[in-house]
């Protein structure tokens, strides 16, 4: 499938653009629908125990749970999933591959870890999640080669999910490393930067083994100098 899952999700969100492709597929999660609205972008699916919409938005919920299951899916406010894990599921049935998460990052700590969570269950079940924000980037990697956006100039910072990284190699950073450990209690991954001259192009990560969280950060270089 060549269209992309965008979730729109309740945690902090500044105005950004969201492009939405003809053949994007984008899911309001719970109180995302109201990003969305303030975007102007109407969303093809809304899911939630909607415990985070006020009543002003009563009438957009029951439009769409009238247009029935295909739109619509109210959740328990007592449950194991959270929305963002629910509408992740709901992406990876529908069969996509690239799920681009708004909303998802800043505000409580335990729900930015719970995203995070989310795109490792993503990342294993055949998919790649981005986490966005106005000037970040973050994604979950696995074993294999991952390439630096070409338009990105900034911060890269990798850090371990699994007890440790194994055979990172870095190539076209700052910082280059062959055949090295990334573990999970050190933060040795911490801070690399693309070049000045040719910004990423060309630069990637690769690991053979663990899962790995790698935050892009926008034109944040060496701010502790």
């Amino acid at each position: 499938m060549s269209g992309r899952c965008i979730l729109v999700c309740a945690g902090e969100f500044r105005p950004m653009n969201i492009e939405k492709r003809p053949q994007d597929f984008v899911i309001a999660v719970d109180g995302g629908l109201k990003y969305l609205m303030e975007c102007g972008i109407e969303p093809d699916f809304l899911l939630g125990d909607f415990d985070s919409l006020g009543e002003e938005f009563s009438d957009i919920v029951a439009k769409y749970r009238e247009m029935g299951e295909g739109h619509f899916l109210q959740l328990p406010v007592v449950k194991d999933d959270t929305d963002t894990m629910a509408a992740a599921r709901l992406g990876i049935r529908r069969g996509y591959k690239e799920f681009m998460i708004y909303g998802a990052m800043g505000g409580r700590l335990d729900h930015t870890m719970a995203n995070i969570q989310t795109m490792v269950w993503i990342l294993r079940h055949g998919g790649r999640a981005f986490m966005l924000d106005v000037n970040t980037r973050v994604t979950v990697i696995g074993p294999g080669v991952f390439e630096i956006p070409e338009d990105f100039e900034g911060t890269v910072s990798l850090f371990s999910l699994d007890r440790s990284l194994r055979d990172v190699t870095i190539r076209g950073m700052k910082y280059e490393v062959k055949n090295a450990a990334v573990p999970n209690d050190y933060p040795v991954g911490g801070s690399n930067e693309t070049l000045p001259k040719g910004g990423s192009k060309g630069a990637y990560y690769s690991i053979s083994e663990g899962t790995g969280l790698l935050v892009m950060t926008e034109k944040l270089l060496n701010p502790h100098h």
